[in-house]
């Protein structure tokens, strides 16, 4: 396959109106000790990443582009805007990193094959089976079956040192649901075993149990078959986050030990966490195993725009602290904007692209001033939602590119006048 000429583009070029760039986008003014990899370094309270030659790198990428367009399955839409050119389209993301200011590939899909060389990626890994949730952790089997899949994903790039670090695909039922499979398994699951074993630690007597979880067990042991527990109870409430933060320790350690086996050199960072979604125990948890935390830009309400539009700094901020001040990459943001005109929706306020695009700069410009903040990825570079699918049809983008594929002017050069400005303030304070 010929690869479009515009793809083939080094980071430094990109941040051209700056030269002081080494290949993997580090700032060179500020020179720190090479190790041939990216690995985390924290100056005063900044946390960057230093590139394999040994320079400051704050990330800054993209999602949802590679996957679609390489996947066949998927490609139809986005072709369709290019008259059906595999090069016209290599070649209109190519210019979108350009006017975007990127300087890193996607977060958590597949990069475009002609930009793996060119771009720092986080290299996303898959679970053996797409189960979401319904897996025990606990058992044996299911354990070595993730090591051997996991460790063959990561032996495929661990000499690459375009690499960021490993992420994994979502895994977003921390709750309730979670706890209910536990309580579904049976008497021989090793995951029930180890549940009713914490039951015994905390409660010791059925009575107790029963009191508090609303069920009308004869014993403690006959917790192992499969029951319901009142969910909506305080104590289950309580209790559950707790076992939930077990399951996430064992699993997180797991992951991390294979990682770390597999490809030695590169940076573990754990699953996409929506983190107004999960129990700070499991967070907690979490926390103790990732060297960066993975997160989407949903923090303190169901609604989605204003999560989008406004950056909340007291909801990262604790979250920061949850995981033990670990260094924080939000992979998946995006300010929603109107096709025409501003209009409201029950879940929020959709401004004209112009506005819109002042909110994104303005969110990229606050969340880059917090220290612990490694790096920002939209979440549609390209995209194939059309318009978006939580809004009223035909009225509403949050991508970079229209549909005929000619770019949104105003999103590109509020977004890459942030980029750029944040990554200048950054770099500077560092010499």
């Amino acid at each position: 396959m010929r690869i479009a000429l515009g793809c083939l583009i080094a980071v430094s070029a990109i941040l051209a109106e700056t030269p002081a760039y080494d290949q993997y986008g580090g700032y060179s003014a500020v020179t720190r000790k090479a190790t041939g990899w990216f690995r985390l370094e924290r100056t005063g309270d900044r946390w960057t990443f230093i590139t394999p030659e040994g320079h400051p790198y704050v990330a800054l990428g993209a999602n949802h582009a590679g996957k679609f367009l390489q996947d066949p399955k998927q490609n139809h839409e986005i072709l369709e805007r290019f008259g059906g050119s595999r090069e016209k389209a290599e070649a209109a993301i190519a210019q979108a990193i350009r006017d975007l200011k990127l300087n890193a590939g996607e977060a958590y899909a597949p990069l475009l094959d002609s930009l793996k060389p060119r771009f720092p990626r986080i290299e996303d890994v898959s679970f053996p089976r797409n189960e979401k949730f319904r897996f025990d952790v606990f058992d044996p089997k299911v354990r070595e079956e993730i090591r051997r899949h996991v460790g063959a994903k990561c032996r495929a790039f661990a000499d690459d040192p375009w690499v960021l670090g490993v992420g994994f695909a979502d895994q977003p039922v921390w709750n309730v649901r979670r706890m209910d499979y536990f309580r579904s398994l049976p008497a021989t699951a090793p995951g029930k075993q180890r549940y009713v074993e914490w039951l015994r630690e905390r409660y010791r007597d059925v009575k107790a149990l029963n009191a508090a979880y609303g069920t009308n067990l004869g014993a403690l042991a006959d917790a192992l078959a499969p029951f319901q527990a009142g969910t909506d109870l305080p104590a289950v409430r309580r209790d559950d986050p707790e076992f939930l933060a077990i399951a996430a320790d064992s699993l997180y350690g797991l992951l991390r030990e294979t990682v770390r086996e597999n490809t030695p050199h590169h940076l573990f960072f754990g699953e996409k966490f929506m983190l107004r979604l999960y129990p700070d125990a499991v967070l907690k948890a979490i926390g103790r195993h990732v060297d960066v935390f993975l997160t989407q830009a949903l923090i303190l309400s169901p609604q989605r725009p204003p999560e989008w539009q406004v950056f909340q700094p007291a909801g990262y901020r604790r979250e920061f602290e949850l995981t033990g001040g670990k260094p924080m990459i939000v992979v998946d943001w995006a300010s929603p904007f109107s096709l025409d005109q501003t209009y409201e929706t029950e879940r929020g306020t959709v401004k004209n692209e112009r506005a819109a695009s002042e909110d994104s700069a303005r969110w990229i410009d606050a969340a880059l001033r917090e220290p612990y903040m490694a790096g920002v990825f939209m979440c549609q570079l390209i995209g194939v939602h059309g318009n978006d699918r939580w809004f009223p049809t035909g009225r509403m983008k949050r991508t970079y590119l229209r549909d005929d594929g000619t770019p949104f002017a105003a999103r590109a050069a509020k977004v890459g006048a942030a980029h750029t400005s944040a990554l200048k303030r950054i770099y500077e304070a560092l010499r």
